[in-house]
C-alpha cells in the first residue's frame, strides 16, 4: 500500500531537505528555527507528522501485531515467517531484540519528535492566529496518540514535550505511567479547545479535529477509571452519527463519513516514502497478486475463536472477515482472513483503504462503560447505558439486549467488553481492551491452551506490557532511570 501524505508534494519535500525529520536522533534547536517561518513551513512540518503514522513501523504495519495479534482476535498461521519474529508476539516469547518492539517504539517517538520540532517554533512564529491555532492543535493531538499508544505498550516512558539535543536525549529517564497520562490530559483538552469541529474541505479530511480530541481524551479517561470525567467529554463529540452500512466504513470510495473521528489515510497510486504492507499482512495474496492461488502472508489471521463470538445474523461478520482454503501440496485447509480493507489494487501493496483510529462507535461503547461503571441502572432511555450499546447493535442487524438479558453491572460490563471485540476487530484495540477490562492473562493463557494446545508460557502480570527495545537499554545504560520491564 502507498502512503498518502496530505499536502504530499509539500511534506515529501519538508522530508527530502530536512533529514531530521525522518531519522529518529533528536531534531536540532537550530534546524527547527531555521526551518519554520511561514505559515506553509508549518503545514509541512504537521504533514510530516502525519506521514509518520502512515510509516510501517507504526499504523502501516507493525502495530497490529502488538495490538491485534498479540490478543486472542488474530494470529500467525506461517510459524516460520519473518524467522518467527512473529510468532514470538503471538505466543508470548518475545525477546527484547524483537524487531517489531524496536519498529513501535522508534516509529512512536518519530511522531513525538516532529511533533515538538512544530510545538517548540508555532507560539512565536508570525502567522495567521488561525493557522497557529490549528497547526498547534494537530500537532498536540498526534503527540497524544503516540504517547497513549506507548504507555500502554510499554508502561513507563521518557516524556519528551520539546526538541531535545542528542546530549539531552541520553538523559532521559522513564517517567512514572500518572505523569504521561496527566500530560495526556492536558494536551488533548488543549487540541479540543484549538482544533475546528469539522474542516470544509474534503481534502483536509483524516486531520485531526475537535471531535477527535475529544474522543481520545473520552477513551484516556476510561483507561484511567475516571468515569465522570470520561462521560463529561465523550459528550462532547458533536456531529457524528452511525452510518447506515458497516462494511461501507471501510470501502475507500466512502472513506469520508459521518461516523470516523479519526482516520490513518492512504491512497494508491502515490508515490511513497516508505512502503506500506499491513492490509497485504492480512489478505490472501491472491488478492493483492496476480496468478497467487489463496496463500496469503498469514501474518494477521483471525483466529477461530473469533470466529465463534460472532452472534448468528450479525451483519458484521461478512464484513470483518470470510474464510479461504490454503493449497498446500499436502492438504487443503480451511482458514480466515480478514477482509474490512479489501481493494482492488493498484499495484502490489498498493491499496486505498484507511485505517480507523477513533469511530463514533467506539464512543458510544465507551459511553456504555462508563456509565454502567457509575452504577447500575436497568433504564433503557436515551442517554443511559443500554441506549448507547444498542445504538451499536441494531446497526449490526441484532436485537436489543434488556435488563433481563443484563440483569446487573457485572453482566453488563461483559456484554459491552465483547461487543468492543466484534465491533471493532481488526482496529488495534483488543490487547487494550484485554488489559484495560483485567482479563488479558485468563483469557490468553486459555486461548493458547485451547488453540494451539500451548501450557507454557504462564503467563504472568509481567507480560501485560511489552520489553522495551534492548537498544534503548544498552544507549542509555541507566538501571536506575532506564531500566528494562520486569
Amino acid at each position: 500500500m502507498k502512503q498518502y501524505i496530505l499536502y504530499i508534494t509539500a511534506a515529501v519535500s519538508l522530508m527530502a531537505c530536512r533529514k531530521s525529520f525522518i531519522d529518529l536522533a533528536p531534531v536540532s534547536n537550530q534546524t527547527t528555527k531555521t526551518f519554520f517561518k511561514t505559515a506553509s513551513d508549518f503545514e509541512q512540518g504537521v504533514n510530516a507528522i502525519y506521514d509518520g503514522l502512515q510509516s510501517s513501523k507504526t499504523y502501516g504495519k507493525s502495530a497490529y501485531y502488538l495490538m491485534e495479534v498479540r490478543s486472542d482476535n488474530t494470529d500467525i498461521t506461517d510459524r516460520g515467517a519473518l524467522a518467527g519474529v512473529a510468532s514470538q508476539i503471538d505466543w508470548f516469547g518475545e525477546v527484547t531484540t524483537n524487531p517489531f518492539l524496536s519498529d513501535v517504539y522508534a516509529g512512536e517517538y518519530i511522531i513525538i519528535s516532529r511533533a515538538n520540532a512544530v510545538l517548540d517554533q508555532v507560539d512565536g512564529a508570525a502567522i495567521a492566529d488561525s493557522s497557529k491555532k490549528q497547526y498547534k492543535g494537530e500537532a498536540l493531538f498526534l503527540r497524544s496518540l503516540a504517547y497513549f499508544d506507548l504507555v500502554r505498550l510499554y508502561g513507563k516512558v521518557p516524556l519528551v514535550v520539546k526538541t531535545e539535543s542528542t546530549t539531552e536525549s541520553l538523559k532521559d529517564k522513564r517517567n512514572e505511567v500518572t505523569e504521561i497520562y496527566a500530560q495526556l490530559e492536558k494536551d488533548l483538552k488543549q487540541a479540543a479547545d484549538l482544533l475546528p469541529a469539522v474542516y470544509t474541505n474534503t481534502a483536509s479530511y483524516g486531520r485531526a479535529t475537535a471531535g477527535a480530541a475529544n474522543g481520545l481524551l473520552g477513551k484516556v479517561y476510561v483507561t484511567e477509571k475516571k468515569w465522570a470525567d470520561a462521560l463529561a467529554v465523550l459528550k462532547n463529540v458533536n456531529g457524528y452519527t452511525l452510518v447506515a452500512d458497516y462494511a461501507s466504513l471501510f470501502n475507500p470510495a466512502t472513506a469520508i463519513n459521518s461516523e470516523t473521528l479519526f482516520t490513518v489515510r492512504f491512497k494508491k497510486g502515490v508515490t511513497p516514502s516508505e512502503g506500506n504492507t499491513f492490509f497485504s499482512d492480512m489478505m490472501p495474496f491472491s488478492f493483492f497478486y496476480n496468478g497467487a492461488q489463496y496463500g496469503g502472508s498469514q501474518n494477521n489471521r483471525p483466529t477461530k475463536d473469533l470466529a465463534a463470538a460472532y452472534e448468528k445474523g450479525d451483519l458484521r461478520f461478512a464484513a470483518s472477515m470470510d474464510t479461504i482454503y490454503n493449497v498446500s501440496a499436502s492438504a487443503t485447509q480451511k482458514g480466515n482472513y480478514v477482509k474490512k480493507y479489501l481493494d482492488v489494487p493498484g499495484a502490489t501493496n498498493d491499496g486505498g483503504n484507511s485505517f480507523p483510529v477513533l469511530r463514533y462507535a467506539d464512543v458510544l461503547l465507551l459511553q456504555a462503560e462508563a456509565l454502567n461503571e457509575q452504577g447500575y441502572s436497568a433504564a433503557n432511555g436515551p442517554g443511559t447505558a443500554f441506549y448507547f450499546l444498542n445504538q451499536v447493535r441494531k446497526r449490526a442487524g441484532l436485537p436489543d439486549k434488556t435488563a433481563l438479558d443484563l440483569p446487573n453491572q457485572s453482566a453488563f460490563r461483559d456484554a459491552v467488553f465483547a461487543e468492543r471485540r466484534i465491533e471493532l476487530a481488526f482496529e488495534n484495540n483488543r490487547w487494550f481492551d484485554l488489559i484495560r477490562y483485567s482479563k488479558g492473562l485468563a483469557i490468553m493463557q486459555a486461548h493458547l491452551q485451547k488453540e494451539y494446545n500451548l501450557s507454557s508460557p504462564v503467563l504472568t502480570p509481567a507480560r501485560l506490557l511489552f520489553p522495551l527495545p534492548q537498544s534503548e537499554i544498552d544507549i542509555h545504560n541507566d538501571p536506575v532511570n532506564f531500566p528494562q520491564n520486569p
